[in-house]
């Protein structure tokens, strides 16, 4: 008796049920199959930020991720991984799969810097990343607390001068690039300033606010809201010209101290490995948000000055160009990691 003769004699019986609910366990099995790539392809990505959640960096990749998820096809997910200086995000980084759902966003010169300074690393940021674009820049900014008698640099450089006890600054982590700056300064000024680390910018602006340090520098972005706020006062910033969302705060280089110009540089970065498709994507889908208004204001307001976007050729440049000019301070100030 064939199969076919089976089922006929089966009509109506168990025989004929078995055969429908093999034939339906078939059908929902080859939809599976079917669905499962489409279903993978859907898979949430995720952007590393290696600061802890309520900064300004994590609310630039909260902004960045509701817009990239649109061209990207996908749920785009913020994963914060603070500590040891953004070099524990790299190495989650490292680790990723190079299959473009992780990528890392950044300011670079801290992973620039990681090799000058420290004997173990566990990623060598020239071979062990693709940069896929510059995102965004900012500036550094030397703070003291709303009650300070120091209204200018000029006062805060002649009283510090005049009284030892106040030449203390505070930092965030060590071998930072807010570090190397506050050498700079420190030397450029010849205040010969002790630098004081804290665990990062909320304790800054905690211990400046409470007078427990008489000044800080850090990026302006940790300032910025609080400055408009009279909570504590910017005294100057490293930018080449004002800023637009700070134009009554005077530069380093217009109070006396040219050489006082730079800051950070936000890239983002995908492991080595990633097909170039996948990082001509993210390039792509970046430059589009990053274009719209409503992001720029966003970012613009929290002091970040917004990059167009670039080819991942030109941020592989400018890694370099950055390499070379923080190498030198980096290596005046004789210091070393762990």
């Amino acid at each position: 008796m064939g199969l076919l003769e089976l089922i006929h004699f089966g009509r109506g019986g168990t025989v004929q049920r078995l055969v429908r609910s093999s034939c339906a366990a078939l059908a929902a099995l080859a939809l599976w199959a079917t669905a499962t790539p489409a279903l993978a392809a859907e898979a949430p990505a995720r952007i590393l930020v290696p600061f802890p959640p309520g900064g300004a960096a994590d609310l630039m990749a909260r902004i960045l991720a509701e817009k990239l998820k649109d061209d990207l096809g996908r749920q785009v997910l913020v994963e914060n991984k603070p500590g040891a200086g953004t070099r524990l995000a790299a190495e989650t980084l490292k680790q990723a799969a190079p299959d473009g759902a992780t990528v890392l966003m950044t300011s670079v010169e801290p992973l620039l810097i990681a090799p000058m300074v420290y004997r173990s690393l566990r990623f060598n940021p020239s071979t062990d990343f693709k940069p896929i674009s510059e995102v965004a820049s900012f500036e550094f900014a030397l703070v003291v607390g709303p009650k300070s008698a120091y209204t200018t640099l000029a006062q805060y450089l002649q009283a510090v001068r005049a009284d030892r006890s106040l030449a203390l600054i505070g930092i965030t982590s060590p071998g930072t690039t807010a570090h190397f700056f506050a050498y700079d300064f420190s030397a450029t000024t010849q205040i010969d300033a002790q630098l004081v680390p804290f665990q990062g910018g909320p304790a800054l602006i905690t211990n400046v606010v409470g007078g427990q340090v008489p000044a800080v520098i850090d990026a302006t972005t940790v300032f910025a809201e609080q400055h408009r706020g009279n909570k504590l006062r910017i005294l100057a910033v490293s930018s080449a010209k004002r800023l637009p969302d700070l134009p009554q705060v005077p530069t380093f280089a217009e109070s006396g101290f040219p050489s006082l110009v730079g800051g950070g540089t936000y890239m983002l970065l995908a492991p080595k490995g990633t097909p170039d498709a996948q990082i001509q994507k993210w390039n792509q889908a970046l430059r589009k948000a990053l274009a719209l208004p409503e992001v720029r204001a966003k970012l613009e307001k929290v002091g970040y000055e917004v990059s167009p976007g670039s080819s991942p050729e030109q941020a592989a440049a400018r890694m370099r160009a950055i390499t070379e000019r923080l190498a030198p301070i980096v290596k005046a100030s004789g210091f070393k990691g762990d």
